[in-house]
């Protein structure tokens, strides 16, 4: 065989490797209609979505009841005894109020009394218009699918199992809160499968939730053998490092209770969107879901659920193998192993004569050049956003055409990478160029291995490519297939963070996508340093650059099906009686433009506004307006009383018009001795000298109103501390309001996600 066949061979199965290894990661077809009735449909549980997913059902919304009514029905049609749990929650980190009706269900088991806890979230997105189909109809609907099946079968369990769709999960983790630290049956959960979306596509991630090291968890969940587990140690270790945001999180610290939960992140930009509909939804990413609880409900209904472990596991899934998983013991073995085994291939490069040092230092050249280009490249986020500001009201920062931008980054940073190394390509220096990349994955390796344990899988790629060097330096015409087949690991374990991380964390991440595929060619040049069609190559991923940007520019409008997040807010200052409309948007849009006009002046510029979007987001831009009539709530004081130097008061805030949401501030300076919102005591937590003594800013709490439910306020403070108040009430019919008689929100716009919007807001003082 010619070697320039040879080598376009071995570059197609290069490619092969990369598509079977994106392939594995979820099904690749869904489960019909026909299916027997014994076994998980995706068909059927598309059902359950649209009926779940028809409306908006955020708590307080009208819909939220026929959603819970459903739900309930619907486990009552198999027969099931279902229960309401209602209770108030507040968080403190969240600083979130609500009520929370918890959907609860039991199936008694025949064993030991170990139980087994199924879990969801049955609430969809606030403020956004967010029909929930994917977060998390998706998991409910996999759920009641999966317990359907399974009495469908007319077995008997060893274990319980519980049913629990959670209620107030968008608002604060409420739900999971309310069951954890109130509902008796809490104390006997000894296993949770939590199932969640951030998108609506992609494969599942499995993510391990435990206070203590997850070795029998892994253990287990390999056991259990779902057909397409995408899971590996590094999202683990990441996740434990940042302030976690699930309901699985709250009955890991409040409850001590083990779980998994398992989250679909493809398609971000539908997340928390009125884009997230039933036809939205990808099937496979449901079919995914409904594997995973198939094979781990058939396995933990029997298994022994005492999964408490000291030893933390190392672990990831390749196609094939499935789950590879050892225990953080050999992280330090393995590395002093791949260092002992570098500087061997090294010496017997150099003893052979096959290489020379130099040959060796040279090598480092193209690779850091590449790694520069590569860091270049991944400023083009910036300079699209400076092109296309409105792209930035997108607030995921993945955009809709952000598969597009990312395939075509990626080939532009892989067609400099292939230029760069033809002008530095030699006859037979494969080996010579692998080292400078194996030596920077070793120091990767090291570096995670000691900071971030769970990544330290990327030593394993370092082995194959030793591997493939010695196999080059004992013999110097290798076979190129072996070679490339030695290449396999080094993708199946790389390559998907080059997708994953923009997708999950924005295209801010490019850089991680660009430096990644810089050195995964790095990794698979013990076969590509052979290449003589290196300037065809970076031709190639010249024009699949430009064929992605291509079809990037055409997806950078806004449609019916790429609608553009807007807001806007009427702010009624009922101290200085000032109104203003005002914004979150960096963009103004013609709609907007109609109502703050072509140029707004920035809202810092016309008043102090209090943060109100999530993470405290204030307003961009205002434009100050008339002042109309709306309702505000009023403050009865019900105790104000002062007892031994502490002053007692409790007050009560009556909504007087439709309120959705409660902002209450208070300077962060006031020393509360005790405070208590709905009957929630808010907890000093340690390092504390009272009740959120550690605030950054004057925010007290948010709360969501049900059926116009009060806010009942009861504190303590020292005797001659000043006290004030801030309140801000949202009531979501701006639009709608005759009384205001703005434009409709055009078809390609839709409410912008992650803040308020199309709400009415009135701003008082609250002295006593």
């Amino acid at each position: 065989m010619k070697p320039n066949y040879a080598a376009a061979l071995s570059f197609l199965l290069l490619l092969g490797l990369v598509y079977f290894s994106f392939y594995t990661h979820k099904p690749q077809s869904v489960s019909d209609a026909e299916t027997p009735l014994t076994q998980f449909s995706t068909a059927r549980a598309m059902v359950y979505v649209d009926s779940i997913s028809r409306e908006a059902h955020a708590v307080g919304m009208p819909a939220h009841q026929s959603v819970q009514d459903y739900i309930v029905h619907t486990l009552e049609a198999m027969n099931l005894e279902v229960e309401i749990q209602s209770d108030f929650a507040y968080k403190p980190g969240w600083g979130a109020l609500s009520r929370a009706e918890n959907i609860i269900a039991r199936i008694p088991g025949t064993g030991n009394g170990q139980t087994l806890l199924l879990m969801s979230h049955y609430d969809s997105a606030p403020h956004t218009a967010s029909h929930g189909a994917s977060d998390a109809g998706s998991g409910v609907a996999a759920i009641l699918e999966t317990i359907r099946a399974y009495l469908a079968k007319g077995e008997k369990a060893t274990n319980d199992i519980i049913i629990l769709f959670t209620d107030a999960e968008e608002l604060g983790l409420n739900g999971a809160s309310v069951f954890v630290n109130e509902h008796p049956w809490a104390e006997d959960v000894d296993l949770a499968l939590n199932f969640e979306a951030r998108g609506s596509g992609g494969p599942s991630n499995m993510i391990v939730e435990t206070n203590g090291g997850n070795g029998a968890l892994i253990k287990a969940f390999a056991e259990a053998n779902p057909s397409h587990p995408y899971a590996n140690s590094l999202m683990y270790s990441v996740y434990k490092l940042l302030p976690n945001d699930t309901d699985s999180t709250v009955l890991r610290e409040d409850g001590d209770i083990d779980g998994f939960f398992f989250a679909f992140i493809g398609d971000h930009f539908d997340y928390h969107t009125a884009n997230d509909i039933t036809s939205r939804l990808d099937p496979e990413s449901l079919e995914h879901q409904g594997r995973y609880l198939t094979a781990l409900l058939d396995y933990f209904k029997d298994a022994d659920l005492n999964l408490k472990a000291d030893q933390d596991y190392v672990y990831f899934n390749v196609p094939l193998l499935k789950m590879v998983y050892y225990p953080f013991s050999w992280i330090i073995p393995m590395l002093i192993l791949a260092w002992i085994l570098f500087f061997a291939v090294l010496i017997y490069g150099f003893r052979k004569q096959q290489i020379r040092i130099l040959g060796v230092l040279r090598g480092f050249l193209p690779l850091l050049i590449s790694l520069l280009l590569a860091y270049g490249i991944s400023w083009g986020w910036k300079a699209i956003l400076a092109l296309d500001p409105a792209q930035a009201d997108i607030l995921q920062g993945f955009p809709y055409n952000g598969y597009e931008l990312l395939a075509g980054f990626v080939a532009l940073t892989l067609a400099l990478t292939f230029w760069i190394y033809k002008l530095f390509y030699r006859p037979n220096d494969a080996a010579s160029l692998s080292f400078a990349p194996l030596f920077f994955w070793l120091l990767i390796a090291t570096g995670v291995g000691i900071y971030l344990e769970g990544a330290s899988f990327f030593v394993i790629p370092v082995y194959f490519g030793l591997l493939a060097v010695f196999l080059i330096l004992r013999n110097s015409k290798p076979n190129l297939f072996l070679l490339t087949l030695l290449c396999a690991p080094a993708i199946f374990i790389v390559a998907h963070y080059i997708k994953e991380f923009p997708v999950g964390l924005g295209l801010k991440m490019l850089v991680a996508a660009t430096a990644l595929s810089v050195l995964l060619f790095g990794l698979l040049l013990p076969v590509m340093g052979y290449y003589k069609m290196k300037g065809r190559l970076a031709t190639l991923f010249l024009l699949v650059s430009i064929g992605a940007f291509i079809s990037a520019f055409g997806k950078s409008d806004f449609t019916e099906e790429r609608r553009f997040p807007s807001s806007i807010n009427y702010v009624h200052d009922l101290t200085n009686n000032k109104a203003f409309y005002a914004t979150y948007n960096t963009h103004i849009d013609p709609w907007l433009a109609q109502i703050l006009g072509e140029n707004p002046k920035a809202a810092s510029e016309i008043f102090d506004s209090p943060g109100s979007g999530k993470y405290g987001s204030r307003f961009t831009y205002a434009k100050e307006t008339e002042a109309r009539f709306v309702a505000s709530s009023q403050v009865y004081t019900e105790t104000d009383t002062v007892i031994n130097g502490e002053r007692n008061l409790r007050f009560t805030v009556f909504p007087q018009r439709n309120v959705g949401d409660m902002v209450l501030l208070s300077p962060k300076e006031t020393a509360f001795l005790k405070l208590n919102f709905n009957g929630q005591e808010v907890e000093t937590r340690e390092g504390e000298n009272g009740p959120l003594s550690d605030r950054d800013s004057d925010y007290l709490l948010s709360y969501r109103l049900s059926n116009r439910e009060p806010l009942e306020v009861d504190l303590k403070i020292a005797e001659g501390d000043s006290l004030r108040f801030t309140l801000l009430d949202f009531s979501y019919d701006l639009l709608e309001n005759p009384v205001f008689d703005l434009p409709s929100r055009p078809a390609n716009s839709m409410p912008m996600p992650f803040v308020n919007t199309d709400a009415l807001i009135t701003i008082q003082d609250i002295e006593f």
